[in-house]
This record gives C-alpha cells, structure tokens and sequence, in this order.
C-alpha cells in the first residue's frame, strides 16, 4: 500500500495545487461565514476525489482479473493520453497568458462568491473536483494505480482516502491558516488573492506542464 502511496503523490499535489480551487478557498475565506463556507467546499472537493479515485480503482481490479497484461498495456496507453491532454492544456493556457504589463481582470466566477451560501459552497466544491478537465485524469490515475498494485479491503480504502486528504491540502491550508490566526490574518489572505489571481495564469502553465511530462514519463513503459 506504501510503495502505491507513494507512487500517487505527485498526483495528490497536482491536485492540491490547484489554482483555482486555492484561490476559491482563500475568497470564500474573505466572505461572511468564510470558515464554514471553505470547509464545506473542501468537503464537497473531498467527496469528489474519493468517489472518482474508487471508481477508477474497481474497474481496473476487474480489467486486471480479466486480463492482467492487457491491463497493464491499457494503462500505459491511458498515461500517455493524460500526458498529451495536459501538455495541450499547457500549450493552451500558454497562448491565451496575459501580455506583460496587461492588467488581469477580475475572474467572474469568483466575484461571485461572496454571495454564495453554505451548501452552494458544498456543491462547488462537489462541481471543481468532478467537472475541472484536469481533476479526473489525475483521481483516475491513482485509483489506476491502487488497482494495479492489487489493493483490496481495508488497505484500498486507506490508500484512496489519504490520497484525497492529501489531494485537499490546497484547500485545507488556507482553511488551517484562518482558524489559527483568526481576523487578523484578513489583510495577508486578501493580498494572497490578489497574487493568486494576477499569476494564475502563469501558475496553471507550469503545473501542467509538470503533471504532463509525469505522466509521459508513466507511460513509456508500453514501449519495454
């Protein structure tokens, strides 16, 4: 279970740095009720993990009880498609990059946040984790992972569940963070998001590009 841990890691931290679900936490962090609102979104986030990381994980088991070489192939086949998609993204969101000295405008989506309840939070967080392109590629490759490694019981519940805690970490952070310091910290997160917004562009470019170049670096196993 360790060793498919620790195989799932970069992909738990791609998760947790995802930009735009950071900087959800940190504006709804500056709202009315701010505390609740996050968590609830972290949770919504959360469920949203685990349920794609299981799915992915029982239809590998049955594929690898079927066929367990042509598992294998299909998994490394599927590692080379997640490394295309997410170098495409990066070439993307490279070309649509603020030119320099452009002034970034306020993403509309998260203008509308401070007028969001408790469960609309839940439900975003439900709708980031399951609907963002890049959240399922990488749930799925740790659910694939955990199946291939042959997991089962009690020891599949615990990897995927510490997967998605730790995939959470970019939510729970900022969470932590505002519990501890409590209102003095408004000023600090304020200017987090200001920062988090201007270079998210660049922010996003970068951790695909990282997650691309894994999961190509996965997947050349189907030429051995």
């Amino acid at each position: 279970m360790w060793t498919a841990l620790g195989d799932s890691l970069p992909l738990a931290t791609g998760l947790a740095l995802s930009p735009f679900a950071v900087v959800t936490a940190v504006v709804l962090l500056l709202g009315r009720r701010g505390v609740v609102k996050t968590a609830a979104f972290g949770l919504g986030w959360f469920v949203a993990i685990l349920v794609i990381a299981t799915v992915a994980l029982l239809v590998v088991e049955a594929a690898d009880e079927a066929d367990h070489d042509a598992t294998e192939t299909g998994v490394d086949l599927v590692q080379l498609a997640f490394a295309a998609l997410f170098l495409g993204l990066a070439v993307l969101a490279w070309r649509k990059r603020p030119a320099p000295g452009e002034t970034v405008p306020r993403n509309a989506t998260l203008a509308r946040l401070d007028g969001i309840g408790v469960p609309g939070a839940l439900g975003l967080g439900l709708a980031q984790g399951l609907v963002v392109i890049k959240n399922i590629p990488l749930a799925v490759g740790a659910g694939v992972r955990f199946g291939v490694a042959g997991l089962h019981g009690g020891a599949a519940v615990g990897a995927i569940v510490v997967f998605a805690v730790v995939a959470s970490a970019g939510i729970v952070a900022p969470l932590t963070v505002a519990v501890v310091g409590g209102s003095r910290l408004a000023e600090p997160l304020a200017r987090t998001r200001d920062w988090l917004e201007t270079n998210l562009s660049a922010i996003t470019v970068t951790v695909l590009v990282l997650l691309g170049s894994y999961f190509l670096g996965q997947g050349l196993g189907v030429l051995g």
